[in-house]
């Protein structure tokens, strides 16, 4: 690639990345909520009608793909 299109490539990114801004919410409303205990998460989640995603591991897993 020709010198000056690489630097112009980069000042272009530059420009980019210092014009996106991320506006952020001042109370952002809770999108997911995190339970360590399973009967706990599953009675709100009855209570307020929305579905579970269960996570799950055990550090002691080691070798196995997907587990920490």
């Amino acid at each position: 690639m020709p010198h000056f299109l690489r630097v112009s490539l980069m000042l272009a990114t530059v420009m980019l990345a210092g014009y996106s801004t991320t506006i952020a919410e001042e109370n952002p409303p809770q999108r997911i909520v995190w339970h360590a205990n399973l009967e706990k998460g599953l009675a709100l989640a009855k209570q307020i009608n929305r579905p579970v995603f269960l996570v799950s591991g055990a550090p002691a897993c080691l070798g196995v793909p997907g587990v920490w």
